[in-house]
């Protein structure tokens, strides 16, 4: 029903009715990317064949496979420790127009869930800074959650209306601005959620949308890049909005991907013309290749209509702001409990924020002045000397010391429910790094023959039904 009334108002720039109804009937295959944190494809793709899960590496996108049918990719072990990250796949085509490169500081300013997010992270390779901006709370922890868990160091996330955000104007390199919309893209597999208000709600929404790009065009350097997104077909959304707001600010740059088909923006929609160049942009209909619907352009910015005036700073007592610290006592003591080389932190910084938590980012990762951090990098000790879960699967495959490998799955899944378990050990007692095999599980504490699970509430919630 709701694939027919699609069908009705595109119906112009549908090209095989048939072909798009069908698709939208059926479920998207899973899609997946090898997190280089933590894992390569080639472990990814052999840890998939051990169960007994058929995959494609994707052609044009490096480390990431399309799986036909698996409808629990979060309920693994690989999963569970940050091995691979699920992610639709056309949405993978923003953070490839965005293209970011080493030591860019680049900013996502409408991030949660957080799969682009962590996408342009893993891509610096451990240099620059990505800021991170979410306005609702909720779906800010998820995306901290989820970069917890895949070990990420250079990402700085924040809690604003990306409208309004008071970061310094053309201080960021690139600006991904995937916006809020209407869904229609996504209905294969979150047909609830659609608005069936359309098109009044595509009317509402693109006025948000034009603030949001608006915002991201103040936040970019002159010559830099700014990545305008949808997960929706109306043009309501996209190119009028781009062509409402970009003027003589930008120019559109090609978004296409040889390896996948696409379809050329519009230069017209129901008797209202757009901007020539707005063809560089991509459409993706879910019977192209398969996947949910998108749209993508990619806006290089002139040095047009730039904006250096300074802003107002906002106060309040309730975010301290983050600092560095000095690092040697907290590595030397980290590096003695467990093992470890103290050269694998020589490109860290540590960094104090509130009063429970320090927090570990790369070297060059530098949160942005004017505006309040909510986290930063990877929380990596409490005060009291008790180190994460996150920082110790992070630096597991680097442990030698006060580390206990469970042999028994069953002692693996107590674990990660968060149980405690009687268990001989050739430790000392305190914090410890569980493992099972090269699945490194997190921390532990143990004590007089007693393993105490140490594990959040997040991961086991999200391990409940794992696979061996």
């Amino acid at each position: 029903m709701i694939a027919q009334q699609l069908l009705q108002r595109y119906h112009s720039l549908i090209d095989d009715p048939q072909a798009f109804l069908k698709c939208m009937e059926q479920p998207p295959p899973t899609c997946i990317w090898a997190n280089p944190e933590k894992a390569s494809p080639e472990a990814v793709a052999k840890f998939l064949q051990s169960q007994g899960i058929s995959c494609e590496p994707l052609s044009w996108y490096p480390h990431a496979f399309r799986i036909p049918h698996w409808n629990k990719p979060g309920s693994t072990l690989a999963f569970a420790t940050g091995w691979y990250n699920t992610q639709e796949e056309i949405s993978l085509t923003a953070v490839n127009a965005l293209n970011p490169q080493f030591s860019d500081r680049v900013l996502d300013l409408c991030a949660a869930p957080g799969g682009k997010t962590a996408q342009i992270a893993t891509q610096l390779q451990g240099t620059g800074t990505v800021v991170a901006n979410e306005v609702q709370v909720p779906r800010l922890s998820s995306l901290r959650a989820m970069l917890d868990r895949l070990g990420i160091l250079n990402v700085v996330a924040t809690n604003y209306d990306g409208r309004v955000i008071p970061l310094p104007n053309h201080s960021f390199d690139r600006v991904l601005v995937d916006v809020p919309c209407s869904g229609e893209g996504s209905l294969r597999k979150t047909k609830a959620s659609w608005n069936q208000k359309y098109p009044d709600y595509s009317s509402r929404i693109a006025k948000t949308q034009q603030k949001l790009l608006d915002r991201a065009l103040q936040l970019v350097k002159p010559g830099g890049t700014v990545v305008y997104s949808t997960c929706t077909f109306a043009p309501e959304e996209n190119e009028a909005v781009i062509d409402a707001v970009l003027g003589d600010r930008g120019w559109l740059e090609s978004a296409k991907i040889p390896q996948i088909r696409g379809m050329d923006g519009l230069r017209q929609w129901e008797g209202h013309s757009f901007r020539e160049d707005l063809a560089h942009a991509q459409r993706y209909f879910p019977h192209f290749n398969n996947t949910g619907g998108f749209f993508v352009a990619r806006i290089r910015r002139s040095d047009v209509g730039l904006k250096f005036a300074a802003q107002k700073k906002e106060h309040t007592s309730l975010h301290p702001i983050p600092q560095p610290l000095p690092e040697s006592q907290v590595f030397q003591w980290f590096c003695y409990r467990f093992g470890m080389d103290p050269n694998l932190f020589a490109n860290c910084r540590l960094w104090a924020k509130g009063k429970d938590k320090l927090w570990l980012t790369n070297a060059g990762c530098e949160p942005p002045p004017r505006v309040f951090i909510q986290t930063l990098g990877m929380p990596v000790l409490r005060v009291e000397y008790k180190p994460t879960t996150y920082a110790l699967q992070r630096f597991g495959p680097h442990i030698t010391r006060n580390a206990i490998a469970l042999d028994d799955f069953d002692a693996v899944q107590q674990f990660l429910l968060g149980k405690s378990q009687p268990l001989t050990a050739s430790v000392e007692p305190g914090y410890v790094h569980v493992h099972y095999g090269d699945y490194h599980l997190g921390c532990g504490l143990y004590k007089s023959g007693l393993l105490r699970s140490q594990i959040p509430k997040s991961i086991r919630t999200m391990v409940g039904l794992v696979n061996g």
